[in-house]
């Protein structure tokens, strides 16, 4: 189990002295950090009611995949498993953890593949102390998962007569050690954290020689640990064939539910009311700027009934049967639906980016040419829908993101933005309606169909007017 103390938050001012103290005094200077952390990864185990974190070590780096020793206590029994890199550590990636583990050295291995984006690259070789040059009294340095670094010292070459582990003083008891690290002064990898003794007496490792035999015996390769008394890490780096992102408007399909999704880009934009419109509404004011932060997919068109049909093997939509019509559907639906294609309903703030594909006008093109209005006549069906991509798309590549159908997004409806720079919003927490965005071609009169027009969404209202939905997300 992960370390335990009821004196953790005295302990954890502890912990943050002793890292001024090293910083104070050259004398307990240790490795070069800066490099050895890029080696170094946070480990979060999502469990309920809580979840538990740890640490883990690069042992192999590629293009398209990376692999992580961390101990097997702290992802086991988990539901979802997720690892940050030093270089960017609000990032979270996925991971999955190989079958293959060592029960008797509580070892474990996760792999995290591209999810939409390139791997960190840059990833160090670090350096493996030689086998039997351990000693005792010799300093060595564990890392937690907020890459903080503790001096300790090794006071019993062997653990309960285990030669394959060794023990320290640990001065924090805290959790967020295990599975991470245990270097020597000059940077060199000598063990695994395994755990410490209740009251803080002493900490115990694996031995870092016995942990990689006991991966070679599992068949997993370490390519990033490097053997040698004279290594030191940083001499040989790891820099994979970068996977290069994808391209603003770049296409993949998404092989759950059929349907094409369109790559849009991190940017900034300013959300609700275009310049000089004139046809504007209270609820698009004021405009604001917005930062979306990370790069995501979304539908290049509305969910279509086949695409609905494939997934959840019914079409709510039978009274206008299509298969390239778009599907009409409650908010509670669509957001089922999302889910089962591994994907998820776009924030208002992500659906007019993508819909504005950097047009700062309250249309990307002319009205006849790039959408379906009510004042086109009605469709193949009586709610006026269209089958999809019969139109201009945006500079993105997205169809019928105005008219044919209103469209679902995750945030409840308010009457008003909030002032001032967004980063990410989610809008606001509680509601009684959700929200529609899209100008739909059945009650959709040209005024309402512009970019920044919000519709508030009233469930079960979809068995009059179309409400249909495009999902966003990573592909899986």
């Amino acid at each position: 189990m992960l370390d335990q103390s009821t004196g953790a938050q005295r302990l954890a001012s502890t912990v943050r002295a002793l890292v001024l103290l090293c910083v104070a005094f050259p004398l307990l200077a240790g490795p070069n950090w800066g490099t050895v952390n890029r080696g170094v990864v946070k480990v979060e185990a999502v469990r309920k009611p809580a979840s538990d974190t740890g640490v883990g070590i690069v042992i192999a780096a590629s293009s398209d995949s990376i692999r992580i020793l961390t101990a097997a206590h702290v992802v086991a029994d988990a539901t979802a498993w997720r690892v940050y890199f030093y270089a960017d550590r609000a990032v979270a990636y996925t991971a999955t953890v190989l079958p293959r583990s060592s029960d008797g050295l509580d070892l474990a291995v996760l792999e995290v593949r591209p999810q939409g984006r390139a791997l960190p690259g840059n990833l160090p070789r670090l350096a493996v102390r030689d086998r039997d040059t351990l000693a005792v009294d010799e300093r060595v340095w564990t890392v937690d998962s907020d890459w903080i670094h503790i001096p300790n010292t090794v006071v019993r070459l062997d653990h309960d007569s285990d030669t394959r582990l060794f023990e320290y003083t640990k001065v924090a008891v805290d959790d967020g050690f295990s599975g991470g690290p245990v270097f020597d002064d000059d940077g060199r990898l000598v063990g695994v954290h395994r755990g410490g003794v209740a009251g803080g007496r002493y900490a115990f490792a694996a031995r870092l020689d016995s942990a990689i035999d006991a991966l070679a015996a599992l068949g997993h390769n370490t390519p990033n640990l490097v053997w040698g008394g004279t290594d030191r890490p940083g001499t040989n780096v790891v820099s994979p064939a970068p996977v290069p992102a994808p391209r603003p408007g770049e296409t993949r399909v998404n092989a759950r539910d059929g349907l094409t999704y369109v790559w849009i880009p991190a940017g900034s934009f300013t959300m609700g009311c275009s310049p000089g419109d004139t046809e504007c509404y209270p609820d698009e004011e004021p405009p604001h700027v917005v930062s979306i932060t990370k790069g995501f997919w979304i539908g290049q068109t509305e969910v279509t009934q086949e695409a609905y049909q494939k997934i959840t093997g019914r079409n709510p939509s039978s009274e206008t049967a299509g298969g390239k019509l778009p599907v009409s559907l409650g908010w509670t639906d669509a957001l089922s639906y999302c889910r089962a294609a591994a994907m998820r309903l776009p924030t208002e703030a992500e659906w007019e980016y993508a819909a504005r594909a950097g047009s700062k006008q309250s249309r990307y093109g002319s009205l006849d040419q790039i959408a379906w209005s009510d004042s086109m006549g009605r469709g193949e069906g009586p709610r006026g829908i269209h089958e999809v991509g019969q139109k201009q798309p945006n500079a993105w590549g997205l169809f019928d993101t105005l008219g044919n159908a209103w469209e679902w997004v995750a945030d409840w409806y308010a009457d008003k933005y909030p002032a001032g720079y967004q980063i990410d919003p989610q809008g606001p927490t509680s509601g009684e309606v959700r929200t529609l965005r899209g100008g739909g071609s059945y009650d959709g009169a040209p005024d309402r169909v512009r970019v920044s027009y919000r519709l508030r969404g009233v469930e079960g209202y979809q068995r009059y007017v179309s409400f249909g939905v495009r999902c966003v997300g990573e592909l899986p």
